[in-house]
């Protein structure tokens, strides 16, 4: 049985506007509703996508690292064993000294890796939870992690991110604090531009 509308109605901002009264309630196309809807799974594969490459990038840089690491505990070793069977009378001292060239190549090695990845570190850091990039310029990988994970107990699962509510990386989202008619309204209005 249906029910009778009573008071006036109005097309308004694309949306069908029927009022009784001081209430008013609004109908706006399945389509527009669908579009709002596709738009927002848009933007969350976007943000799944870019988690994705912050995890792979990370474990990149981790295992260079690793190897980097690796290669000077050899040439370190090396070096030692060298300099040991030299004070004993035997071993090279060409062979020592490639063994320590070697080994100044790794360490330069190891710290240029591991300069790019504290850099990448705070790089995934500002791109990931919006904050400045001055507040992470100064932090080393120990204190990264542990503001990192500050962040992630903060904010939690409230949100997946500006990716997802179109703030991009500056500034308060403009959705923040509208119902979602208002929104629903706003969305109907831009796709006619």
């Amino acid at each position: 049985m249906a029910t009778p509308v009573s008071g006036t109605v109005d097309e308004k901002d694309g949306a069908l506007v029927i009022k009784d009264g001081d209430k008013e309630v609004r109908y706006v196309r399945e389509s527009d509703l669908l579009a709002v809807k596709e738009g927002r799974v848009t933007k969350e594969d976007a943000a799944k996508q870019v988690s994705e490459a912050k995890a792979a990038a990370t474990a990149e840089a981790t295992t260079k690292i690793d190897e980097a690491h690796q290669k000077v505990l050899r040439a370190e070793a090396r070096v030692s064993s060298l300099e040991e069977q030299i004070t004993k009378g035997g071993g090279d001292a060409a062979e020592l000294v490639k063994a320590t060239a070697a080994l100044a190549t790794a360490k330069t090695s190891s710290e240029e890796l591991g300069n790019k990845f504290l850099e990448l570190r705070r790089d995934v850091i500002v791109r990931t939870y919006n904050v400045p990039k001055e507040t992470v310029a100064k932090k080393n990988i120990a204190a990264l992690e542990v503001y990192e994970e500050a962040l992630k107990a903060v904010i939690g699962n409230k949100s997946i991110g500006n990716f997802a509510v179109g703030a991009g990386a500056v500034g308060q989202s403009p959705l923040v604090g509208k119902d979602p008619m208002a929104l629903a309204v706003e969305a109907y209005a831009q796709s006619k531009k």
